[in-house]
């Protein structure tokens, strides 16, 4: 029986250290493609790892191990709701400001069927949104809140007065809407 034991504990540590591998080297991909500053693509000499990465993974981990697993399970479904919500709002805005756009595939339906596509999942997703109890609530407005406040700091204040260098690896689109 204590054998088991060990084996789930080793299972969960190596689980945990999948998770933050994860989570560090995709923050130094959103680095690499300019999304986050410079600073988190840079690599441990030793180990070649983005300690930065990881060590932001891990205070957000230390963070959230205090609170209850079901208001964490309920605080993960609300900010992919969030998120899910945000990237349908996505989807229809650039299909009707940017209709001709290039794109690796596109769907073969005119706005009002787009729309009509959208609203059922976005119905269920507001569904999972309304069972959210205070904590999670709470938890998912401070997340959001520093993620708007993360957003206008590094793209507007930090990048215009050059404070963080930005890879800009990707092509820009222009069109003065979109501004």
């Amino acid at each position: 029986m204590i054998f088991l034991e060990i084996g789930a504990v080793l299972s969960s540590i190596g689980f945990y250290e999948a998770q933050l591998t994860s989570c560090a080297y995709q923050l130094l991909g959103m680095a690499d493609l300019g999304v986050l500053p410079q600073c988190f693509s840079v690599r441990s000499k030793w180990f070649n790892t983005p300690w930065l990465g990881i060590l932001v993974s891990t205070l957000i981990t230390v963070a959230v191990s205090s609170m209850n697993f079901a208001d964490l399970i309920s605080s993960i479904n609300f900010l992919y709701s969030l998120a899910m919500l945000l990237e349908f709002a996505s989807f229809l805005w650039l299909r009707r400001k940017l209709p001709m756009m290039e794109r690796p595939f596109r769907v073969p339906l005119e706005l009002p069927g787009l729309i009509m596509m959208c609203l059922i999942p976005s119905g269920f997703l507001v569904y999972i949104m309304s069972l959210a109890n205070g904590t999670v609530l709470l938890v998912s407005s401070v997340v959001s809140a520093l993620t708007i406040l993360w957003y206008f700091m590094t793209n507007h204040f930090c990048k215009s007065n050059m404070w963080n260098h930005f890879n800009n690896v990707g092509p820009k689109l222009m069109d003065p809407d979109l501004d």
